[in-house]
Parts: structure tokens; C-alpha cells; sequence
């Protein structure tokens, strides 16, 4: 009888760890779950997957302003002051580019896979040889270039008066 009632309490030490195992991975997967969503709405503003937009359907009266070589803005400038005087923000769609005036909008496509963001210029650079431009870290991303680090670009100047910044 004693060895009944022991084994009794064995099952049930058993049944309450097993229900503990489950509540724990239950409550495991939705912090997952809650995290995934939580990272997801702060990060839309990258659009990590970018339209992308061929070269025939670039209108002409767009100034081409040249191909080359983007990269993008490293975390620690995120905070700093910009040429402009604007404080750098890596959310924002901005560039860097060594002559364009502050404030133009500039379309950046990436020449191999046509995705393309629209930027603001608000800083003076790149400073490295050899490069076009560089991207705040929500253009680049825009893009595609967050992994390779560089990639070749085509920069179009818009009229100021384009229905694509009247919201800018």
C-alpha cells in the first residue's frame, strides 16, 4: 500500500512538471511570437524589400546625375549633425553626395536589381574613393544593400514639383 501511494505521488510530480513544461513552452513560443511583431513594426520604416523600377520606365525629364558606387551611413553617426545642420537619423530616407544642393530629392536605383528609394540630400560625402554616395541606413536597406555593403547605383534628380515628393 505504501508503495501505491508513493507511486501515486510520482505520477503526479510527473503530471505537475509535464504541465509546467508546457505552460513554460507555451509562454515561450507567444514572447517569441510578440517579439517577431514587436521588431517587425519598428523596423517598417526600412521596407526591407524595396519596389524596384526599370530603366525604360524612368521618365525623361528626370536629370540623370550618373552611375556609381553607394554605400551607406555606419550606426555611429546615427545622432550626429549633418552638413546640413540636421541631425542624422538612420530611419529617414537621407544621403550624403559631394555636390548636389541640401534638400534635393534624388531617386537611387540599384542598377542590378532595379529597387531604388527616394532620398533626401542632407549631408556632404561619401569620403571614401571611388563612391557616388552615401545612404542613410533605411535607403540602403531600401535597396538591398545592407548585406554587400556596396553596390552600383544610377542617381536621378526629380523635379521639385513631381507628384512622387508632393508628400515629402
Amino acid at each position: 500500500m505504501i508503495s501505491e501511494r508513493h507511486q501515486s505521488v510520482d505520477d503526479f510530480q510527473v503530471e505537475v512538471k509535464g504541465k509546467e513544461l508546457m505552460r513554460f513552452a507555451l509562454v515561450r513560443c507567444l514572447s517569441l511570437i510578440s517579439t517577431g511583431f514587436a521588431f517587425a513594426n519598428g523596423c517598417a520604416t526600412l521596407e526591407p524589400f524595396g519596389k524596384t523600377l526599370q530603366q525604360e520606365r524612368i521618365p525623361e525629364n528626370w536629370v540623370s546625375v550618373g552611375r556609381g558606387w553607394a554605400s551607406f551611413y555606419g550606426s555611429e553617426f546615427h545622432g550626429r549633425k549633418t552638413a546640413s545642420g540636421e541631425l542624422y537619423d538612420e530611419g529617414f530616407l537621407t544621403a550624403a553626395h559631394p555636390t548636389l544642393p541640401f534638400g534635393t530629392i534624388v531617386l537611387v536605383r540599384r542598377v542590378a536589381t532595379g529597387r531604388y528609394a527616394l532620398v533626401r540630400i542632407t549631408d556632404r560625402g561619401p569620403f571614401v574613393a571611388n563612391r557616388t554616395i552615401d545612404l542613410s541606413r533605411a535607403a540602403a536597406a531600401k535597396i538591398g544593400l545592407l548585406v554587400a555593403g556596396v553596390g552600383r547605383v544610377e542617381l536621378f534628380v526629380i523635379p521639385p514639383h513631381h507628384s512622387l515628393i508632393a508628400h515629402l
